[in-house]
């Protein structure tokens, strides 16, 4: 299958921390040995991504940059190493997620990780985004507002071709992240877990994640609308934290026994949620913090 790829093409780009972002045209990049050229059909968006255009982490962004980790698309090129992506396959540029099991409450972060060295200690233990030499998505390396973008084959999601691009794209960041979360929550089917902000939009795919790994889901958020909308998802309970004279004793009592979900997954950003988090859980049970 061929593909007519252009010289240039149309992308977001800032030239400078703080932006602006400008819509204009760029060369379109050539694949390396090891990597493959996606044409981007759809593009996620996330609020990382205004972190990124304003340089509030301490790691430096490459510049001019072009944003974005969480693209779909076609595979258009690829370089001469790579043996296990083939032409017309469905692709993502995607983020990847580790968890420090020595920090409790559990942390699961992430990096918009384009590419690793797979060869380091970090790689060759599944913990590719500790690599020193890791490559990231619309940060060191341009990303996916863009039509063309690079991706390491290693590192690429396989879409299947039955799948839309456009439900998939936002999947790979913000449905990548919950459902690590929920996997390292050690919860078991029929087992609850409670979801700590479940009606925005890590929280809506997690309860939606949680319902279909056969957990018991309580959606913790506020309002009529979010409680319509997580029992939709799955949510058996909804602990509206707006009202609730005492949340934890609330989803406490939502559980079967009264003594509080296995686990809870935490996808609020205020810190009074942190520590309810913990109050709702004995010791033995499983805070993830996202």
């Amino acid at each position: 299958m061929s593909h007519d790829i252009p010289e240039k093409q149309w992308a977001q780009v800032i030239e400078k921390t703080g932006g602006p972002v400008d819509y204009k045209q760029i060369p379109v990049a050539k694949p390396g040995p090891d990597e493959v050229l996606v044409n981007i059909k759809y593009s996620g968006v996330c609020h990382t991504d205004l972190h990124a255009i304003n340089g509030d982490w301490p790691l430096a962004t490459k510049l001019p940059l072009v944003g974005g980790h969480e693209g779909a698309g076609v595979v258009v090129a690829k370089g001469e190493l790579v043996t296990d992506v083939e032409i017309g396959d469905h692709a993502g540029i995607k983020v990847c997620i580790q968890s420090s099991r020595d920090r409790q409450p559990l942390t699961t972060f992430y990096q918009w990780l384009n590419g690793s060295c797979l060869a380091c200690d970090f790689c060759q233990t599944g913990d590719e985004p500790l690599c020193q030499k890791a490559l990231l998505s619309g940060y060191t390396v341009d990303g996916t507002f863009q039509q063309y973008a690079i991706g390491k084959a290693a590192h690429v999601a396989r879409i299947p071709k039955d799948i839309p691009l456009d439900a998939i794209a936002p999947v790979l960041c913000a449905g990548i992240t919950v459902y690590k979360g929920l996997k390292e929550s050690g919860a078991r089917p029929g087992q609850t877990v409670a979801v700590v902000g479940a009606g925005g939009g890590l929280g809506s795919l997690a309860c939606q994640y949680a319902k279909a790994m056969g957990l018991r889901v309580i959606a913790i958020d506020a309002g009529d609308e979010k409680k319509k909308m997580t029992q939709e998802l799955g949510a058996e309970a909804f602990v509206d934290f707006s009202t609730s004279q005492n949340v934890v004793k609330d989803v406490q009592a939502a559980t079967a026994d009264g003594l509080g979900p296995h686990a809870v997954l935490l996808v609020a950003v205020n810190e009074k949620p942190f520590q309810q988090a913990a109050e709702v859980c004995d010791s033995w049970k499983q805070v993830c913090v996202i």
